[in-house]
């Protein structure tokens, strides 16, 4: 299968392939490795979910995980794993589960908000200045203003690190360890992946020179990781510095949850491996959505409208006040439908992270291989016309009920349809415990392009662009010109 397995987009291939065969699983095999697709909400609910205890684990990425030396990632090690809880555990106090929305989790996330609002207000800005440097305020560029802006975030969450600014050498950090890291895992790439034997070979001998690069990246990766788990360290020993997540849990304080015991070596490198995982991971998602929303608000000029009057209706009063209620931001109905149907729309994971199940079972009368590699295919649910109708169309209504309506998609719906954040963020013992800071991080940065942006396409396209979406782990709408302007009281 190895000749013949897509390379863009495919999710759309599984797909397809589940319709051809006439079931929602299929399964096929590269070089020695079965994989398996779930393209039904049945069958990745009671796999992925009811048996979670045999479907958690991670495949094995020997390039990355021995040769670079990342295994002990909080994506990569087993769930089964003592090392696995113990990050949920330290993930859960630093940035709270969605389960405590309403506790925990808001109360966590709140001391956060300032941070993540200061940022969302200066990527808003961001995209204005860019705008007035081109003509007819088109911006073809924008993505780095919304990585540089994510990478603040999770930087001053994660370490209580101020970026200041585009040239920042922790930015140059996080860019280098992202573009390492996504050569290290690019599917297909390295044969070792395929026939783990291969990591013993020698680096010194003729045709190994994928491990010589190997070790280089792991020396590279080893360092990237130690600049700002150090930087943080030294701060919170000289008392200088921001509360953050990696402070929470380093500062002998009962109240961090290290009961006023000194962190020895093994919790400290804990603690690390955790606050790295925030910032190899956390920064893609959010980057991938807020990319989506600003092509789809150009795309779609009358749902951008409806969430604009929604926002200005609530905005603080005053244009100083720096402030925008966290509970608020949650319970704005259409803006927080507009998300949902971004991530609907535009899954931020086409395809969810891959599982691994670790023994041999049994599933509508189909043998699944011990070992096997199963894949949830998120963009399938996302587009099945049973849960979603129309499911091409871009309509956040969906989400609201009460008889609403779309002249333009022709569809109408009473009752809302289902939460795509079900699905949307991972399964069993896989789900992202940042969901809450994920969801809070978009929200503020949709409310801040709303308040101060216009989106539109140039008046030069010839046509209406076509929605296609990048490949890789995460994935993002393909961009095209758009035209930004500030409002008129922002002007």
């Amino acid at each position: 299968m190895a000749g013949r397995m897509p390379t863009k987009e495919p999710w759309k291939t599984y797909a397809s392939w589940s319709r051809t065969y006439e079931s929602p699983i299929i399964s096929f095999r590269v070089y020695n490795t079965t994989l398996i697709v779930l393209s039904s909400v049945q069958a990745i609910q009671d796999m992925l979910e009811r048996r979670q205890d045999i479907y958690s684990e991670r495949p094995r990425n020997t390039m990355y995980n021995d040769i670079c030396g990342r295994g002990k990632t909080i994506f990569n090690v087993d769930a089964s794993s003592t090392r696995h809880k113990m990050y949920r555990k330290m993930l859960g106090k630093g940035l709270g589960p969605r389960g405590g929305r309403a506790g925990n989790g808001a109360k966590v996330i709140r001391g956060y908000t300032p941070l993540i609002e200061r940022e969302a207000r200066r990527l808003a800005e961001s995209l204005i200045s860019m705008s007035r440097g081109h003509g007819e305020g088109i911006v073809d560029d924008f993505i780095p203003l919304v990585q540089r802006s994510a990478v603040a975030v999770i930087l001053g969450i994660a370490f209580g690190y101020t970026v200041q600014g585009d040239s920042d050498p922790f930015i140059k950090v996080s860019e280098e360890a992202s573009k390492i890291s996504g050569y290290a895992m690019a599917p297909g790439r390295w044969m070792v992946d395929y026939v783990p034997l291969l990591r013993y070979v020698p680096a010194w001998m003729l045709g190994a020179g994928w491990k010589r690069q190997g070790l280089i990246w792991r020396e590279r990766l080893h360092h990237l990781a130690d600049v700002p788990h150090l930087w943080a360290k030294n701060q919170i020993e000289t008392g200088n510095y921001e509360e953050s997540f990696t402070s929470r849990l380093l500062r002998p304080d009962p109240e961090t949850g290290v009961d006023g015991v000194q962190v020895g070596p093994e919790q400290e490198e804990l603690v690390k491996w955790c606050a790295g995982g925030l910032y190899a991971g956390a920064s893609d998602t959010t980057v991938s959505a807020i990319v989506s929303f600003i092509l789809l608000m150009a795309l779609y000029p009358e749902v951008q409208c409806r969430a604009r009057e929604e926002v200005l209706a609530h905005l603080p009063a005053g244009d100083d006040d720096d402030s925008t209620d966290l509970a608020f931001i949650h319970r704005l109905p259409y803006l927080n439908a507009v998300m949902q149907e971004v991530l609907r729309y535009a899954p931020v994971g086409n395809l969810a992270l891959p599982h691994r199940v670790s023994q041999e079972d049994e599933y509508g009368g189909l043998r699944i291989p011990q070992n096997a590699t199963v894949i949830a295919n998120v963009w399938a649910i996302f587009h099945n016309e049973t849960l979603y109708p129309n499911p091409h169309s871009f309509w956040p209504e969906r989400f609201l009920g009460s008889n609403a309506e779309s002249n333009a998609a022709s569809i109408k719906s009473s009752v809302p349809q289902p939460d795509p954040r079900r699905w949307a963020f991972g399964f069993g013992k896989r789900v992202c415990p940042g969901m809450y800071f994920a969801e809070t991080t978009m929200l503020y940065a949709f409310f801040h392009i709303l308040a101060t942006c216009e989106m539109s396409l140039p008046p030069s396209l010839s046509a209406r662009p076509e929605v296609e979406f990048t490949t890789g782990i995460t994935s993002h709408i393909k961009p095209f010109p758009v035209v930004v302007q500030p409002l008129r009281k922002f002007r």
